[in-house]
Protein backbone atom coordinates (compact mmCIF):
# COMPACT_ATOMS: atom_id res chain seq x y z
CA UNK A 1 0.00 0.00 0.00
CA UNK A 2 1.05 3.60 -0.64
CA UNK A 3 0.80 6.68 1.55
CA UNK A 4 -1.58 9.40 0.46
CA UNK A 5 -0.12 11.25 -2.53
CA UNK A 6 2.67 8.71 -3.05
CA UNK A 7 3.45 7.40 -6.53
CA UNK A 8 5.09 4.16 -7.66
CA UNK A 9 6.14 3.54 -11.27
CA UNK A 10 7.45 0.19 -12.48
CA UNK A 11 8.81 -1.06 -15.80
CA UNK A 12 9.17 -4.84 -16.17
CA UNK A 13 10.96 -6.68 -18.95
CA UNK A 14 9.45 -10.17 -19.28
CA UNK A 15 11.78 -12.48 -21.20
CA UNK A 16 11.14 -16.02 -22.40
CA UNK A 17 14.25 -18.16 -21.84
CA UNK A 18 12.89 -21.41 -23.19
CA UNK A 19 15.39 -23.42 -25.19
CA UNK A 20 15.39 -22.48 -28.91
CA UNK A 21 13.12 -19.49 -28.22
CA UNK A 22 15.17 -17.16 -26.04
CA UNK A 23 13.77 -13.64 -26.14
CA UNK A 24 10.55 -14.64 -27.93
CA UNK A 25 8.30 -13.42 -26.52
CA UNK A 26 9.77 -10.31 -24.93
CA UNK A 27 7.55 -7.77 -23.19
CA UNK A 28 8.18 -4.30 -21.77
CA UNK A 29 5.31 -3.64 -19.39
CA UNK A 30 4.67 -0.40 -17.44
CA UNK A 31 2.65 -0.25 -14.22
CA UNK A 32 1.75 2.75 -12.06
CA UNK A 33 0.08 3.11 -8.64
CA UNK A 34 -1.06 6.21 -6.76
CA UNK A 35 -2.09 6.59 -3.12
CA UNK A 36 -5.31 8.56 -3.48
CA UNK A 37 -6.07 8.60 0.28
CA UNK A 38 -4.56 7.22 3.50
CA UNK A 39 -6.14 3.79 2.84
CA UNK A 40 -6.89 3.66 -0.89
CA UNK A 41 -4.44 2.92 -3.71
CA UNK A 42 -5.34 2.82 -7.41
CA UNK A 43 -3.19 1.62 -10.29
CA UNK A 44 -2.98 1.26 -14.06
CA UNK A 45 -1.43 -2.14 -14.79
CA UNK A 46 -0.04 -4.02 -17.80
CA UNK A 47 2.53 -6.57 -16.61
CA UNK A 48 2.14 -10.25 -15.79
CA UNK A 49 3.70 -9.51 -12.41
CA UNK A 50 0.85 -7.12 -11.55
CA UNK A 51 -1.42 -10.19 -11.74
CA UNK A 52 1.07 -12.35 -9.80
CA UNK A 53 1.84 -14.36 -12.93
CA UNK A 54 5.43 -15.34 -13.68
CA UNK A 55 5.39 -15.47 -17.48
CA UNK A 56 6.23 -13.45 -20.58
CA UNK A 57 3.82 -12.04 -23.13
CA UNK A 58 2.03 -9.09 -21.51
CA UNK A 59 1.53 -5.60 -22.99
CA UNK A 60 3.69 -4.34 -24.64
CA UNK A 61 4.92 -7.40 -26.50
CA UNK A 62 7.87 -5.99 -28.44
CA UNK A 63 9.17 -9.35 -29.73
CA UNK A 64 6.25 -11.54 -30.66
CA UNK A 65 5.74 -15.20 -31.50
CA UNK A 66 2.91 -17.24 -32.94
CA UNK A 67 1.47 -18.33 -29.61
CA UNK A 68 -1.73 -16.91 -28.18
CA UNK A 69 0.33 -15.42 -25.35
CA UNK A 70 2.08 -12.83 -27.51
CA UNK A 71 0.54 -12.40 -30.93
CA UNK A 72 0.36 -8.58 -31.03
CA UNK A 73 2.03 -5.53 -29.51
CA UNK A 74 -0.86 -4.41 -27.30
CA UNK A 75 -2.90 -7.09 -25.51
CA UNK A 76 -4.75 -5.12 -22.85
CA UNK A 77 -4.58 -3.16 -19.60
CA UNK A 78 -6.16 -3.14 -16.18
CA UNK A 79 -7.22 -1.05 -13.21
CA UNK A 80 -6.05 -2.16 -9.76
CA UNK A 81 -7.83 -0.92 -6.59
CA UNK A 82 -6.66 -1.75 -3.04
CA UNK A 83 -7.92 -0.87 0.43
CA UNK A 84 -5.65 -1.02 3.48
CA UNK A 85 -7.80 -2.78 6.07
CA UNK A 86 -4.96 -3.70 8.45
CA UNK A 87 -1.38 -2.45 8.76
CA UNK A 88 1.59 -3.55 10.84
CA UNK A 89 3.35 -6.90 11.23
CA UNK A 90 0.17 -8.51 9.87
CA UNK A 91 -1.17 -6.49 6.93
CA UNK A 92 -4.37 -7.05 4.96
CA UNK A 93 -5.53 -5.20 1.84
CA UNK A 94 -8.65 -6.36 -0.05
CA UNK A 95 -8.07 -5.91 -3.76
CA UNK A 96 -10.10 -5.80 -6.98
CA UNK A 97 -8.83 -5.58 -10.54
CA UNK A 98 -10.67 -4.98 -13.79
CA UNK A 99 -8.51 -6.34 -16.60
CA UNK A 100 -8.65 -6.83 -20.35
CA UNK A 101 -6.56 -9.98 -20.81
CA UNK A 102 -6.61 -9.87 -24.60
CA UNK A 103 -8.28 -8.10 -27.51
CA UNK A 104 -8.61 -10.95 -30.01
CA UNK A 105 -10.74 -12.55 -28.75
CA UNK A 106 -11.90 -9.92 -26.27
CA UNK A 107 -11.25 -11.23 -22.73
CA UNK A 108 -12.40 -8.88 -19.94
CA UNK A 109 -12.22 -10.18 -16.37
CA UNK A 110 -12.57 -9.00 -12.79
CA UNK A 111 -10.39 -10.38 -9.99
CA UNK A 112 -11.42 -10.36 -6.33
CA UNK A 113 -9.02 -11.14 -3.50
CA UNK A 114 -6.69 -9.65 -0.92
CA UNK A 115 -3.03 -8.98 -0.28
CA UNK A 116 -1.88 -10.56 3.00
CA UNK A 117 1.57 -10.19 4.57
CA UNK A 118 3.15 -11.26 7.84
CA UNK A 119 6.56 -9.82 8.67
CA UNK A 120 8.98 -10.33 11.54
CA UNK A 121 12.39 -8.70 11.51
CA UNK A 122 14.15 -9.64 8.28
CA UNK A 123 11.57 -12.25 7.27
CA UNK A 124 8.18 -11.97 5.56
CA UNK A 125 5.55 -14.24 4.07
CA UNK A 126 3.09 -12.70 1.61
CA UNK A 127 0.19 -13.94 -0.49
CA UNK A 128 -2.29 -12.49 -2.94
CA UNK A 129 -5.07 -15.09 -3.33
CA UNK A 130 -7.84 -14.19 -5.76
CA UNK A 131 -10.51 -15.54 -8.05
CA UNK A 132 -10.69 -14.44 -11.68
CA UNK A 133 -14.21 -14.07 -13.06
CA UNK A 134 -14.80 -13.71 -16.83
CA UNK A 135 -17.11 -10.97 -18.09
CA UNK A 136 -17.32 -12.21 -21.71
CA UNK A 137 -16.15 -14.98 -24.06
CA UNK A 138 -16.01 -17.73 -21.46
CA UNK A 139 -16.34 -20.31 -24.25
CA UNK A 140 -13.37 -18.79 -26.11
CA UNK A 141 -10.81 -19.42 -23.39
CA UNK A 142 -11.67 -16.66 -20.92
CA UNK A 143 -12.27 -19.03 -18.02
CA UNK A 144 -12.80 -18.58 -14.30
CA UNK A 145 -9.59 -19.18 -12.35
CA UNK A 146 -8.23 -19.57 -8.83
CA UNK A 147 -4.80 -18.09 -8.08
CA UNK A 148 -2.90 -18.71 -4.83
CA UNK A 149 0.51 -17.01 -5.16
CA UNK A 150 2.87 -16.90 -2.20
CA UNK A 151 6.29 -15.33 -1.50
CA UNK A 152 8.85 -16.16 1.19
CA UNK A 153 11.22 -13.20 1.62
CA UNK A 154 14.37 -12.55 3.61
CA UNK A 155 16.47 -9.36 3.84
CA UNK A 156 20.09 -10.54 4.20
CA UNK A 157 21.41 -6.98 4.38
CA UNK A 158 20.11 -3.45 4.35
CA UNK A 159 18.68 -2.57 0.94
CA UNK A 160 18.56 -6.17 -0.28
CA UNK A 161 15.72 -8.72 -0.46
CA UNK A 162 15.67 -12.33 -1.70
CA UNK A 163 12.34 -14.05 -2.30
CA UNK A 164 11.05 -17.47 -3.31
CA UNK A 165 7.87 -17.21 -5.39
CA UNK A 166 5.57 -20.24 -5.64
CA UNK A 167 1.89 -21.10 -5.29
CA UNK A 168 -0.89 -22.67 -7.39
CA UNK A 169 -2.99 -21.52 -10.36
CA UNK A 170 -5.85 -23.42 -11.98
CA UNK A 171 -9.03 -22.94 -13.98
CA UNK A 172 -12.03 -23.90 -11.86
CA UNK A 173 -13.21 -26.50 -14.38
CA UNK A 174 -9.97 -28.48 -13.90
CA UNK A 175 -9.20 -27.50 -10.33
CA UNK A 176 -8.16 -30.96 -9.16
CA UNK A 177 -5.97 -32.09 -12.04
CA UNK A 178 -5.33 -29.10 -14.32
CA UNK A 179 -3.31 -26.68 -12.23
CA UNK A 180 0.30 -25.66 -12.06
CA UNK A 181 2.57 -23.68 -9.78
CA UNK A 182 5.50 -21.34 -10.41
CA UNK A 183 8.92 -21.67 -8.82
CA UNK A 184 11.18 -18.65 -9.12
CA UNK A 185 13.75 -16.73 -7.12
CA UNK A 186 14.05 -12.95 -7.11
CA UNK A 187 16.73 -10.57 -5.86
CA UNK A 188 15.87 -6.90 -5.31
CA UNK A 189 18.23 -4.11 -4.35
CA UNK A 190 17.69 -0.44 -3.49
CA UNK A 191 19.96 1.51 -5.83
CA UNK A 192 18.97 4.93 -4.49
CA UNK A 193 16.38 6.19 -2.06
CA UNK A 194 13.84 6.28 -4.90
CA UNK A 195 14.89 3.43 -7.21
CA UNK A 196 14.75 -0.36 -6.75
CA UNK A 197 16.04 -2.88 -9.29
CA UNK A 198 14.95 -6.51 -9.30
CA UNK A 199 15.79 -9.73 -11.15
CA UNK A 200 13.58 -12.84 -11.06
CA UNK A 201 14.17 -16.17 -12.80
CA UNK A 202 12.49 -19.56 -12.77
CA UNK A 203 9.58 -21.52 -14.22
CA UNK A 204 5.93 -20.54 -14.71
CA UNK A 205 4.60 -24.07 -14.16
CA UNK A 206 7.23 -26.27 -12.52
CA UNK A 207 4.77 -27.72 -9.98
CA UNK A 208 1.39 -29.42 -10.26
CA UNK A 209 -0.37 -31.84 -12.61
CA UNK A 210 0.22 -29.57 -15.62
CA UNK A 211 3.87 -28.85 -14.84
CA UNK A 212 6.30 -27.81 -17.57
CA UNK A 213 10.00 -27.74 -16.73
CA UNK A 214 10.88 -26.35 -20.18
CA UNK A 215 9.01 -23.04 -19.90
CA UNK A 216 11.59 -20.75 -18.28
CA UNK A 217 11.16 -17.03 -17.75
CA UNK A 218 13.27 -14.11 -16.52
CA UNK A 219 11.98 -10.74 -15.36
CA UNK A 220 13.93 -7.52 -14.91
CA UNK A 221 12.17 -4.67 -13.12
CA UNK A 222 12.91 -1.07 -12.20
CA UNK A 223 10.73 0.63 -9.56
CA UNK A 224 10.69 4.38 -9.07
CA UNK A 225 8.91 5.77 -6.00
CA UNK A 226 9.64 9.53 -5.79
Amino acid sequence: MLDEGALELRLTAEINVQRDAVGRPLSLSPDAWWGISPRWTIGLIHSSASLDRFESGATFCVRQNDSAACHQLYRGSGVDVRFSALAGHLALAPRARLVIRDLDPFKPVVTLGALVQWSHGRFAIAGDPYVRLPLANHRRGNRAELALPIWFTVQPARGWAIALHTGYISDFVVLRDGGHGPVSVSVTTRVTGAVDVGVEAGWFGLLGPQHDAKQGTAMLSVDWHP
